[in-house]
């Protein structure tokens, strides 16, 4: 009795603590980069070479999607490398120079990307990167790298709202002038460079709302975004993966898989404890709003919702057998 009193009491805190050793076991399985020492004509030699010969998976999100359980279930596939935010500083840095239309760091962060693409192509035949800093550029990255498919992870705004919240972001406010392009800081001091990007409101518009209205209008800014760059792209070539209805539904998951050509061959017992290691409590407690957290959030998730419609009706998004 005492100690499932003693669990329930400190359920938040015994989460952070599984959640970081699960994270730091999950950070260690990180793939090798064989060739990040090589230059720009050998890296793009050897993808060249290799690429009509291997796979390609390209994925991207607004952020807090579930990505991390997707690596997770997907390395269990043989000939599968899959992992996300392999460089969170370089990757953040890109998507802040993207979404000011600055593209003065492109073709050095397309050489990082490639060198881990063909690292992975050493170990198999099948490459899957992610993050949700390719949000900004993902036009640009598609159109380099040519993969078979590009998915878009596509969670509820609740879902996205409730795990940012938790995460902590925009909750010391920010000190940069997020619609002014800086290239004088140290680029790659930070991946905290993905929360100041460019949202296309005033310094003073943006410090005058709430923690939530922030969220609100970065996940808003963000989903459009990543909708404008995608749309002109061949529909066949892109898959909408929803954490909604994929979380612990192993019939979805498998046809999701089934659609990317590769097979789960998993049980549905093995499937359901991959969770555990990649999702926490403390990180999904449920928010409560103050009158003006809701103005907020119906003024600028409106523009969320039109989007989330949008990527749902336009694109490959159901992913349940008949």
């Amino acid at each position: 009795m005492f100690v499932k009193k003693f669990i329930e009491k400190n359920k938040n805190l015994l989460s952070y603590i599984r959640f970081i050793y699960f994270n730091r076991k999950f950070r260690k399985t990180k793939p090798k980069n064989i060739y990040i020492n090589y230059n720009r004509k050998e890296i793009k030699k050897i993808y060249d070479f290799k690429k009509n010969s291997k796979i390609l998976f390209l994925q991207t999100q607004v952020g807090r999607g579930g990505a991390k359980w997707l690596m997770d279930i997907l390395n269990s596939i043989d000939d599968v490398t899959a992992f996300g935010e392999r460089n969170p500083k370089q990757e953040s840095y890109f998507r802040y120079c993207n979404s000011h239309n600055v593209k003065i760091y492109n073709e050095q962060f397309l050489d990082l990307l490639k060198s881990e693409i063909i690292s992975d192509w050493e170990n198999g035949n099948i490459s899957y990167v992610s993050s949700p800093y390719f949000s900004h550029g993902i036009k640009y990255l598609y159109e380099n790298l040519k993969p078979k498919k590009l998915i878009i992870l596509v969670p509820s705004a609740e879902k996205l709202i409730n795990s940012f919240k938790n995460k902590g972001w925009y909750k010391d406010g920010v000190k940069s002038d997020i619609n002014q392009f800086f290239d004088t800081i140290n680029k790659f001091d930070s991946h905290f460079y993905g929360r100041i990007i460019n949202l296309s409101v005033s310094k003073e518009k943006f410090n005058s709302l709430s923690q939530i209205g922030k969220i609100s209008l970065f996940i808003s800014t963000t989903l459009e975004r990543i909708y404008n760059e995608i749309s002109t792209i061949d529909k066949n070539k892109i898959l909408i993966f929803r954490i909604n209805e994929a979380d612990q539904n192993y019939e979805y998951f498998k046809k999701f898989v089934s659609k990317l050509g590769l097979e789960l061959n998993i049980n549905k017992k093995k499937f359901l404890s991959f969770k555990k290691r990649t999702a926490a409590n403390h990180e999904n407690l449920n928010i409560f709003l103050s009158e003006e957290e809701k103005i907020e959030c119906k003024k600028y998730l409106s523009n969320y919702n039109f989007y989330e419609k949008k990527f749902l009706q336009e694109f490959d998004s159901r992913h349940i057998s008949k």
